[in-house]
């Protein structure tokens, strides 16, 4: 039996509603947890005006939120669009009622074909293309987990993005305002792309732990000062944890703690200003930042 997915498609743009992305052409931007909740709570409500403290409840479930943080999130929503209030295409602002999605909204089914069954006798009709499948499936995976990712700032004024740069890998930072492109970092091949803003927008949090090293290594890139931090603590249980160091300054340990869950573990470092990273784990590869 075929399993069955939706995408949305958003006058110009599609969105993923499982990974969080929009995309438009060649442009592929990874919204925040709640730019992308709210923007599914739009969506469900299918150009009905759905009120603020409704898109508070379903994007903030039992946290208390103050309307400011759901303005904000909506600002930075109609900033990856383009959009602007005043000038509406995308959402519209109804005083003291809510907001609604205006632009034009289309549900796309998106089926992935069941895979045939092979009858006996039939292995070289079947067999060697469901060999091809099976490496290119392979392939498919593995370079997924090193593909370019782009994450909007919370302030929604700055797109962060890692990509392919050469024979490296670049952290790269684009102002949505003036459109200017900076080049910030340049590492090695990360085994797993993974990119996260500090709450504060000041800072970019960042995986360039290389597959064959006994460390995990994250770089914090801060934008204020134009230097790297680099965070690195070991794989294997029973090395000591490591270090926070500043470009030009001595490493120092930092406090953390770990918890576990069967494939997933979470490790809770206490950078500078007792800021709290929390980094996630899956399969023993970095998967998320949360600052």
């Amino acid at each position: 039996m075929s399993k069955k997915k939706y995408h949305y498609k958003i006058k110009d743009w599609t969105f993923d509603p499982i990974t969080s992305e929009l995309t438009n052409g060649s442009e592929k931007i990874h919204l925040q947890n709640q730019v992308a909740k709210v923007l599914i709570e739009l969506i469900k409500a299918n150009g009905q005006t759905i009120s603020k403290k409704e898109l508070l409840e379903k994007a903030w479930p039992n946290t208390i939120v103050t309307e400011n943080s759901l303005d904000k999130t909506v600002s930075e929503l109609r900033k990856v669009f383009g959009d602007s209030r005043a000038n509406a295409q995308f959402i519209e602002t109804l005083p003291r009622k809510g907001y609604r999605l205006i632009a034009p909204l289309k549900k796309v089914e998106i089926e992935n074909q069941a895979i045939p069954v092979i009858k006996k006798g039939s292995w070289l009709k079947w067999g060697i293309p469901l060999l091809v499948l099976s490496i290119v499936a392979i392939i498919y995976i593995f370079n997924k987990n090193t593909e370019a990712k782009k994450i909007l700032s919370p302030n929604g004024q700055i797109i962060a993005s890692i990509k392919k740069d050469g024979a490296n890998y670049a952290l790269f930072t684009e102002n949505i305002t003036n459109g200017k492109v900076d080049t910030l970092d340049s590492f090695s091949k990360p085994e797993s792309t993974v990119i996260s803003w500090s709450s504060d927008n000041t800072s970019i949090i960042y995986n360039t732990t290389l597959a064959k090293t006994d460390f995990y290594s994250i770089n914090v890139f801060n934008l204020l000062t134009k230097k790297v931090s680099y965070i690195k603590f070991p794989k294997e249980e029973g090395m000591t944890f490591s270090s926070l160091k500043p470009q030009g300054s001595p490493s120092k340990s930092l406090d953390h703690k770990k918890l576990s869950q069967r494939n997933s573990t979470v490790h809770y470092i206490t950078y500078e200003n007792n800021d709290t990273i929390k980094v996630l784990f899956n399969d023993k590869k970095i998967s998320d930042f949360k600052w």
